[in-house]
């Protein structure tokens, strides 16, 4: 898969932009805070449908455009894909908001035609390496469930809309635990919820155990060519789940089966729930472990590492979607060589195999020799891209 054409307008920094690319590596050349990143995000979010850059939607719209009736920012991209092209657009769409702050909402549509965003998700995948990914290793566990979370619902629409419906329904449920504990509601009011929780929940388990299986195997290759075979990077998954029902059972079971395990522990756990004033046991509860040398990498690892075996993740994440979709994904890779020294460099850049790599940093010695004479380079400033 790559991209054929990617148009900007009034997307954070971008006034107006349109580039015209082709398969190989894209170089995005210059100066912090110019507009490098803006660019791998709009990617990023016409493929996952969501940005950790952005605290509300309104982010995604310009300063230039918010003084405008009907202020808004689009993205929109065509990908040459093994079925056939592809293009996805997204509008923000912005209004006025609570004490006149701007608020705005996401409009896609695929071919021209409007569809939900569950629906777009993926007809564009791509993989996002950023300087912050030793979070993956080092962070919370919510980190880590967001990696497996983005990366299974651009290969499995079912899986997104899974992810969704179960999201609300820990929210409403966590709502009517609290009004137990206040005495506004009865315990056995808890009976819907639960069922609703156990039936998307058991798709999200049964998803991520089969997923990690798979991860596993490529994060550890992916991780010994990096290092050199110096280190053997572990991963594991950490289901908040049912006693006797290990990660290799959860993948081998039926989602009915995991279904009526876990409705069986929601309701062994409705006075401990209700003590809490949260849901305690489900997939929003998940973990996964990452050892270095059997070690916890998070723990002991140092900082070279971690960065080491959060590349690894993210080339791991490449092959599992390549597997899933047919396509192998856009890589986008966001100042990640800027730490590295000279050897880890050459085995990131070694390594990478995708159809297109579109990769920002602020210094050009920092890329291998090869990379520039066979690239497409862009200067950028100011929020515009120039061909050089």
């Amino acid at each position: 898969m790559h991209l054929r054409q990617l148009q900007l307008v009034h997307f954070r920094n971008y006034e107006r932009q349109e580039l015209r690319l082709a398969p190989g590596p894209v170089l995005f050349l210059g100066e912090n805070a110019q507009g490098k990143t803006n660019l791998l995000e709009a990617v990023f979010l016409l493929a996952a449908g969501r940005s950790e850059r952005a605290s509300s939607d309104a982010d995604y719209i310009g300063w230039s455009a918010r003084g405008e009736p009907q202020p808004f920012a689009r993205i929109a991209a065509t990908a040459v894909r093994a079925a056939g092209d592809v293009t996805v657009e997204l509008t923000v769409a912005g209004r006025e908001g609570p004490r006149g702050a701007l608020a705005a909402s996401k409009r896609y549509k695929l071919n021209g035609v409007p569809k939900r965003a569950s629906d777009v998700v993926g007809a564009i995948t791509a993989v996002l390496f950023t300087t912050d990914d030793m979070e993956l290793v080092k962070g919370a566990p919510a980190g880590r469930r967001r990696y497996l979370d983005v990366m299974l619902s651009q290969a499995d629409h079912r899986y997104l809309r899974a992810l969704q419906r179960y999201t609300k329904v820990v929210t409403q449920r966590n709502a009517l635990l609290r009004r137990i504990q206040d005495g506004a509601a009865r315990p056995d009011e808890l009976a819907y919820w639960d069922e609703q929780l156990a039936g998307d929940g058991a798709l999200l388990l049964v998803s991520r155990a089969q997923a990690v299986a798979r991860l596993a195997g490529h994060a550890a290759e992916a991780h010994g060519r990096l290092s050199d075979e110096r280190e053997r990077l572990g991963l594991a998954y950490e289901p908040r789940f049912v006693e006797g029902w290990p990660p290799a059972r959860i993948a081998a079971a039926e989602p009915a089966d995991v279904a009526s395990a876990l409705l069986a522990r929601l309701e062994a756990t409705h006075e401990r729930d209700a003590a809490a004033g949260v849901t305690l046991v489900g997939p929003h509860r998940d973990d996964l472990a990452l050892t270095l040398g059997g070690e916890p990498a998070g723990a002991f690892a140092s900082r070279g590492q971690q960065r080491t075996a959060a590349l690894a993740l993210r080339l791991a994440e490449a092959r599992l979607l390549s597997e899933r979709t047919g396509d192998r994904p856009l890589l986008l890779l966001d100042d990640v060589l800027s730490e590295l020294d000279a050897a880890r460099r050459a085995s990131v850049l070694g390594v990478i195999d995708a159809d297109q790599v579109l990769i920002t940093g602020t210094d050009p010695d920092r890329f291998d020799a090869a990379w520039p004479a066979g690239a497409q380079v862009y200067r950028v400033r100011a929020g515009h891209a120039e061909r050089v």
